[in-house]
């Protein structure tokens, strides 16, 4: 019976650890999304300067939001790779329903999160599509900009081929 009780335990431990980082991740995409939107975007290169600016402030190993928000927080644990990239911050164009052009700001994260407890963590590994000894979580925010009335997009592309941090 002590076997089987000391499972259940472990695996609550492991799962409330999980549960802490993903609301840590949500509160710092959330809170990257909101300074994101303040940033004000008429043209593409304004896009990418502010995308990276965003990215930077989320991702610092110092002082970043997700070092801030997340528990045992590390920049390499970030998936940044793949087409397109699972971590990143991009705008986009949109016709809003007044039929003017406006500016979303939208951030993601994946987040390789270690798995600490031994048998749970063999059983839990392969769950998330990888056996790397840790479990994915991610999120995505999107916020309107605050921008004025936009004549145009200024080279900003739409949903589909936003600009995004480089």
């Amino acid at each position: 019976m002590l076997p089987v009780l000391a499972v259940i335990l472990l695996s609550i431990l492991q799962f409330g650890i999980l549960f802490s980082a993903q609301v840590g991740i949500t509160n710092a995409v959330r809170e990257a999304v909101r300074n994101a939107s303040a940033i004000p975007v008429a043209t593409a290169a304004n896009a990418g300067t502010a995308a990276n600016s965003v990215y930077l402030r989320l991702t610092d190993s110092t002082t970043g939001l997700l070092k801030r928000n997340g528990s045992g927080y590390s920049v390499s644990a970030l998936v940044t790779g793949g087409s397109p990239p699972t971590t990143q911050v991009c705008y986009y164009s949109y016709t809003d329903a007044t039929g003017g052009i406006s500016i979303m700001a939208r951030v993601q994260v994946e987040y390789r999160h270690p798995l600490f407890i031994p048998l749970i963590s063999q059983i839990l590994d392969g769950f998330d599509g990888a056996t790397d000894q840790a479990y994915r979580l991610g999120t995505s925010e999107e916020i309107r900009v605050s921008n004025g009335q936009l004549s145009g997009a200024g080279g900003i592309g739409g949903s589909g081929s936003p600009t995004c941090n480089s």
